[in-house]
């Protein structure tokens, strides 16, 4: 498949999550957060929770057995925290596709935008993700 410009703007289907205390706890663990250590309760997920939304634009198909891809940028935008035991609402964009070409060859850079809402469509954050895609 070939990945350009004509991707930009496709959108996947929305898809909800459930924010659960069990998967918010297992994240920090990962993370060594330090918060986890705290005697308050938790009430809200980490600002980078949502990278465990696992979502993808329909329109792209990246394959690591094709294609070389590192992760480049990461942006989370909130209007709220994120809360436990709340439900989140995702659609993933294709903000951007551009190529650059440097000394190893071409380089396609991929924008995702991801939005989530909650269960009264009122909006969350926003993460916006590059993604770098060398093809083998």
């Amino acid at each position: 498949m070939q990945i350009d410009g004509s991707l930009v703007g496709k959108s996947s289907p929305p898809q909800t999550f459930e924010v659960t205390l069990e998967a918010v706890q297992r994240f920090m663990e990962a993370t060594e957060d330090p918060a986890l250590q705290s005697k308050e309760p938790l009430q809200y997920a980490p600002p980078t929770f949502p990278t465990t939304f696992r979502m993808r634009a329909l329109e792209l198909e990246l394959d690591g057995s094709k294609m070389q891809l590192l992760h480049g940028e990461q942006q989370y935008t909130y209007t709220r925290q994120l809360r436990i035991g709340e439900q989140v609402t995702c659609v993933v964009r294709i903000a951007d596709i551009r190529e650059r070409h440097g000394k190893t060859g071409s380089m396609t850079f991929i924008v995702l935008e991801t939005t989530g809402t909650d269960s009264e469509q009122q909006p969350i954050f926003t993460a916006r993700s590059t993604a770098v895609v060398r093809q083998k």
